[in-house]
């Protein structure tokens, strides 16, 4: 159950933090050994922060050596991508947040053989990304959205007709979809006008938050989307044409 309405907008988010917390807490349960997690491309850990909380033994990646280091000094394992490598088969999850929109295509199809040589026999990837909408670009860093048939055709089949070798490297095991809350966005008081119009407009979007949160997400705009992927083994593909 949602959280009431607190001071700050409602956002997409908090439904993907519930989602994710739900969904590791159901599989660290009745283990003998903590689930070894790899959050690549941690950022400054907030997910990092909760696998600790749930017990779990996560590390981080990432390319920056900033937030490396940040993550470092707040007590975090993380390490940097190029350290990556001499972690094969040591993970039961690769856990990859609001990170595959920021990469070509090109680049991702460097990027999956090696995350699955990351994990353990039977070990799960779990993907969460945004889908084009009206916050997509406000992200400049963002490359282009990918939807679950983007990563079944590169990485789930092995007849897929790209211009580049498919490879069957994982299998969809489950999926969730995210909604934000609705904006007027597109209307022109919402940034500028008379103060009563942005006032109004403001009194608008906060009753669309009240509307989210009493459908539990449920109305809103689709946002984002999380995979759940086992590994089903190396590349099996081959290149084909159009």
């Amino acid at each position: 159950m949602l959280e009431p309405l607190r001071k700050r907008q409602a956002h997409y988010q908090e439904l993907e933090f519930q989602r994710v917390h739900a969904l590791f807490a159901d599989w660290s349960r009745d283990r003998n050994a903590p689930l070894k997690v790899l959050d690549y491309g941690c950022g400054r850990g907030k997910y990092l922060k909760l696998f600790g909380a749930l017990g779990l033994e996560a590390h981080g990646v990432d390319i920056n050596p900033a937030y490396v280091n940040e993550g470092q000094a707040a007590g975090f394992a993380v390490l940097h991508d190029a350290e990556m490598d001499s972690r094969a088969g040591s993970y039961d999850v690769v856990f990859l947040s609001h990170l595959i929109e920021h990469l070509h295509p090109d680049e991702l199809v460097m990027l999956f053989p090696r995350l699955c040589a990351m994990l353990a026999a039977g070990g799960r990837i779990v993907i969460l990304t945004p889908v084009a909408g009206e916050r997509f670009y406000h992200d400049f860093s963002h490359i282009r959205p990918y939807y679950p048939q983007s990563i079944r055709h590169a990485f789930g089949q092995h007849d897929a007709p790209l211009s580049f070798a498919a490879q069957r490297l994982i299998e969809l095991k489950d999926i969730y979809f995210f909604r934000d809350p609705y904006r007027t966005r597109t209307w022109r008081s919402f940034y500028a006008g008379p103060r009563w119009q942005r006032r109004f407009v403001d009194l608008l979007n906060r009753s669309f938050d009240l509307l989210w949160y009493a459908s539990g997400g449920r109305i809103g705009t689709l946002a984002s989307w999380m995979g759940v992927y086992e590994a089903i083994g190396a590349s099996e593909g081959a290149s084909t044409s159009d």
